[in-house]
């Protein structure tokens, strides 16, 4: 039989209008609304080689059991097609055109052309239109066994705290999307919505109907929300076969979903045990990637496996595509990410981690490999405006330090330990002393041991520890100060004069008078960004955000720089000598921490059902 594996999609809403090249490049597209088609016009060219329409030619046959492929559109006009493959050489996208033929379609009419057999990585047309061009649609097709498809129920776990906006859009596009449809996909699709926020805005009513679940959640993070996803994708009649964990702040195709299915409808046995990792695109700027699988780097840092940057260029997609997966300590994050049920089943839950690293825990912990594809994406929430050091200090260093316990591993404690201890430097030298403090707090609780987390407190933590946020205020409120905000990521260049007194001195924090202080504020970044030289030897800086327009005074305080680093030095203390015991506490409870047995106490599942 012939099934379609991707539709041709075009920018038919709104919000894709500033970002057609994600669809298509050249001719500029006109939607006709009445005729249900997009209209190019007379001596133009559309070339559909973009991201989400591109056909993934090389992974197709890899991952499945695919025969003959088909490309079919429906159209109206006098036009070339021009069929091509692009693989990469170095740095560039190679074509190498597989076939052309001009039509004459005078009515509207479905066309067909087999694509010829090819090693390219990715297979796109072109069309070349000598009248005005009326296109309805199409897709790619290809010959496969029925009775070889795989059993598949795919449960779509996404769980959300006060995001209501996204979530109702995108459950209504799943309904009317998909489960409208009596078709395979349709039929065999489930979606659990996760409510953590105990507010309770949406409800029950709201969402429910065939295939829809919707379910009352304590405030326990991610890994709360979605392992309570899991749990009920095994517990739903009849049981799930995949569970896609999905983040609440996202815009989502349709179509991801689908090529999501199909995939693993007709997926190889080699690969059934694969996770499907989707993309993150930026819903600020929605052309650009940030990240499918990401790996624990040299540096200790979290980072993408492909790169960040615009994806348009035909270069840049087929360097996605290419680009390997199975680099050391690689991990899928759970904003688009679809689990065998078997694995889960395996290997067990989430660590109750509450936010961040649960994902790259549960990678580890299951030595995963990935399946990745073009158009399998979302759009998510950037994490420039949402930036704050409970989260990307206390909460991902102590939840590694945790995942390093339970998954012991060659070298990658020692990377973590490297990058956290450089950024307690860095905030202690720029006065930001409340930061530098939660990265030791994020120690003396990972050396509480599991008790410490087995104990239900999020949100209680939540509101303790975040009170040692930055106080950002709106950026106006300091104009007095004439700083010039575009400036704030530029490096200044280091004096080696000030270099030598600012490492003696902890930036004039000891043996330094404080009328030898130059005054300040000094701008420098509210993130990571780190300018030593322009905060060297000041009184005080103003940590600035220029995407959110918001920035914070802070100022050299000699006793505060003495009580954190008493606190540095007596934590580290006990941390060499007792995390042996601490890691081997962990490790012996790793199992019980992610069993069904404790989520269903930790998360009260008789009273929240």
């Amino acid at each position: 039989m012939e099934l379609k594996l991707q539709s041709i999609l075009f920018p038919d809403k709104e919000e894709y209008t500033d970002y057609a090249d994600l669809f298509y490049k050249g001719g500029l597209g006109i939607q006709d609304k009445e005729e249900k088609c997009f209209v190019f016009s007379k001596y133009s060219t559309c070339d559909f080689g973009a991201y989400l329409n591109a056909f993934s030619m090389k992974k197709w046959k890899k991952h499945t059991k695919i025969g003959q492929t088909s490309l079919k559109l429906v159209i109206k006009g006098n036009f070339e097609l021009v069929l091509s493959g692009y693989h990469r050489i170095e740095e560039s996208a190679k074509r190498d055109v597989l076939l052309k033929k001009e039509y004459h379609c005078d009515e509207k009419t479905e066309i067909s052309v087999n694509i010829p057999n090819n090693k390219e990585t990715l297979v796109a047309f072109e069309l070349r239109m000598y009248s005005d061009c009326y296109v309805y649609g199409g897709g790619y097709y290809a010959e496969v066994n029925e009775e070889e498809f795989n059993e598949v129920r795919l449960s779509i776990a996404t769980t959300t705290f006060k995001k209501e906006d996204f979530i109702r859009k995108n459950v209504k596009m799943i309904k009317d999307e998909i489960l409208s449809k009596d078709d395979i996909i349709g039929r065999n699709v489930y979606l659990h919505i996760v409510d953590n926020d105990e507010g309770r805005v949406l409800s029950a009513e709201e969402f429910e109907g065939e295939h829809v679940y919707y379910h009352r959640n304590k405030n326990v993070g991610g890994s709360g929300g979605f392992t309570r996803g899991m749990i009920e994708s095994l517990q739903q009649k009849p049981k799930a076969t995949h569970v896609l964990l999905m983040d609440d702040d996202v815009v989502v195709l349709s179509e991801s979903i689908k090529r999501t299915y199909l995939m693993l409808l007709l997926v190889k046995p080699k690969y059934k045990e694969y996770i499907i990792s989707g993309a993150m695109l930026c819903y600020e700027e929605m052309d650009v990637f940030h990240e499918d699988v990401g790996f624990l780097g040299a540096d200790g840092g979290q980072n993408s496996s492909k790169g960040h940057g615009k994806i348009v260029d035909m270069a840049d997609m087929v360097q996605k595509e290419e680009a390997k997966t199975k680099k050391a300590d690689s991990y899928a994050g759970w904003w688009y990410c679809c689990i065998p049920v078997t694995m889960i089943e395996k290997n067990g839950f989430a660590l109750p981690l509450f936010i961040r690293v649960d994902d790259t825990e549960f990678s580890f912990r299951n030595q995963a490999k990935f399946i990745t594809m073009n158009g399998i994406c979302v759009w998510h929430m950037g994490f420039t405006l949402k930036f704050n050091y409970f989260m990307e200090y206390y909460q991902v260093f102590r939840n590694f330090l945790i995942e390093e316990a339970c998954n012991p591993s060659r070298g990658r404690r020692e990377r973590i330990w490297s990058r956290f201890n450089g950024l307690f430097l860095s905030e202690i030298l720029r006065f930001n002393y409340n930061a530098a403090e939660m990265i030791v707090d994020a120690v003396r609780d990972y050396l509480k041991g599991p008790a410490f987390i087995e104990e239900e407190k999020c949100q209680e933590r939540l509101k303790t520890m975040s009170a040692k946020n930055a106080d950002m205020k709106d950026f106006e409120e300091f104009d007095e100060y004439g700083v010039d905000i575009d400036s704030i990521y530029q490096e200044d260049y280091r004096s080696l004069k000030d270099t030598i007194l600012y490492r003696l001195t902890f930036n004039g924090q000891i043996f330094w008078p404080k009328k030898w202080l130059r005054k300040g504020p000094a701008a420098v970044a509210h993130d990571w960004f780190y300018n030593p030289q322009r905060q060297c030897l000041v009184d005080s800086v103003i940590a600035i955000n220029p995407n959110a327009y918001t920035a914070e005074i802070r100022k050299l305080d000699k006793k505060k720089f003495r009580k954190v680093m008493k606190y540095y030095f007596v934590t580290l203390k006990r941390y060499r000598k007792m995390h042996k015991e601490v890691d081997k506490a962990y490790y012996d409870r790793r199992k019980y921490l992610t069993s069904y047995k404790f989520w269903k106490e930790y998360l009260e599942l008789e009273k929240y059902q």
